[in-house]
């Protein structure tokens, strides 16, 4: 489904987001295609690319075609170079962070193992990457802010900021702040699994999907529900926290205080124990692969175990909620995740089922490596790309700057999205 314009005149932010999120979708797209799909006079769809490119977001190209009357067909699409952010996730034992531009690409990487139990050294790593890495923005296009991705639930919970695949002793996110005044910058922060879920909507496998369920297999076990291209939050921002739902009666205890818990099953954590590893670390992260190539018992018992409750997962999920799709992303290595997936066919009947064909109810993403941090570094540039009218509604602006021009508004301090 594809957003239609409106012709009501508070709404030209909206429109102009309607337009370049239909160029995003697409790649690349000529005025006419771009009419015929918003459904916006030809004039109003001019003025708009006409001003989208004067500041830098999509540029212009005439099209090749056999030699016809009159000038060729000029197409539009986003531009490279229009833009970065830079993408931070924080998982228990590992800092990660990239630039990355305003189609997606991942223009450069850092990646540091930490004692995430600190949230002053926390701090000073990101400080330290931030720098590192706004000296590689200055070759072209604005810095439009930094996104920050951690394990949830952030609000104040029995069950925040506890156990091992948590931030585990972290009180409050004032750190955030702190960043945001260290770099100067714009500071927003989402659960790892919401801005995952974003950056599959924006530039992965669930970039034609309006719905869906995004799966977040990493340390922990965490999920997001999209629906219109916006993740929903719940009454306090904690909703979809599938991991923490008790499948097992009387099962593992669970460090959220209940038992036999979801992420205590599928999860890299549960994994972990099942090697007899009290944490699990970036070296054994890579070595999953070779273990699985190596038919490791301890690795093949676990997923065979853990993929009966994965189908279960999807089973629920389906019945639930009926999304187009499940999309299974996360900082797991996608050797691992393609085992659980083949070991959970065939999927459980559903709602699902006689509908979408198996190989659709479950999509991977094709960004594993890089999941958490692209969908980090979506978050300050996602109300840029998805035309959400509720959003334009909160605050009107007048002023011709890039952020007026689409109907932003400043971050006076760290944001969550």
């Amino acid at each position: 489904m594809v957003n239609r314009g409106t012709t009501q005149q508070s709404s030209a932010p909206y429109n102009r987001r309607i337009v370049l999120d239909v160029i995003r979708r697409h790649g690349s797209m000529s005025r006419k295609e771009i009419v015929d799909t918003v459904s916006l006079s030809p004039q109003t769809v001019a003025n708009i690319t006409q001003e989208l490119e004067s500041v830098g977001l999509i540029v212009s190209k005439r099209l090749k075609v056999p030699k016809l009357r009159g000038q060729p067909p000029i197409a539009f699409a986003l531009n490279p170079r229009g833009g970065k952010s830079i993408g931070i996730s924080v998982e228990p034992g590992r800092v990660s962070a990239a630039l990355v531009n305003l189609v997606g690409d991942v223009m450069m990487k850092r990646e540091v193992e930490v004692d995430a139990h600190s949230q002053r050294e926390v701090l000073a790593i990101m400080v330290r990457m931030v720098r590192e890495l706004s000296k590689g923005s200055s070759a072209g296009g604005r810095l439009w802010g930094i996104g920050v991705a951690l394990p949830g639930p952030l609000a104040p919970t029995d069950i925040s900021f506890v156990g091992p695949t948590a931030l585990e002793g972290w009180q409050d996110l004032s750190l955030l702040d702190e960043l945001r005044n260290a770099s100067r910058l714009h500071v927003f922060y989402s659960v790892d699994s919401v801005a995952g879920a974003l950056g599959e909507s924006l530039f992965g496998v669930a970039k034609q999907l309006d719905n869906f369920f995004y799966m977040h297999i990493g340390v922990g076990l965490g999920g997001s529900l999209v629906f219109g291209r916006s993740a929903y939050k719940g009454a306090n921002g904690n909703a979809t926290e599938i991991g923490h739902i008790p499948v097992v009666p009387n099962g593992k205890p669970c460090y959220c205080g209940n038992a036999g818990c979801l992420e205590r099953y599928l999860s890299l954590h549960s994994l972990a124990e099942a090697m007899g590893l009290k944490e699990f670390h970036e070296r054994d992260r890579e070595r999953l692969p070779d273990l699985l190539v190596a038919r490791d018992a301890r690795v093949l018992a676990w997923c065979e175990e853990a993929a009966g409750y994965l189908r279960n997962a999807v089973c629920v999920i389906e019945n639930m909620l009926d999304p187009a799709a499940i999309v299974i992303g996360g900082s797991a290595p996608r050797a691992l995740i393609e085992h659980l997936v083949s070991l959970a066919q065939p999927l459980a009947r559903s709602v699902r089922g006689g509908i979408a064909q198996p190989r659709e109810r479950i999509l991977l993403s094709e960004r594993q490596d890089d999941s958490l941090i692209l969908g980090a570094a979506v978050l300050p540039i996602y109300e840029m790309l998805s035309p959400r009218f509720e959003v334009l509604q909160q605050e009107r602006r007048t002023d011709h700057s890039v952020a007026g021009l689409l109907g932003q508004r400043p971050v006076p301090r760290a944001g969550r999205l």
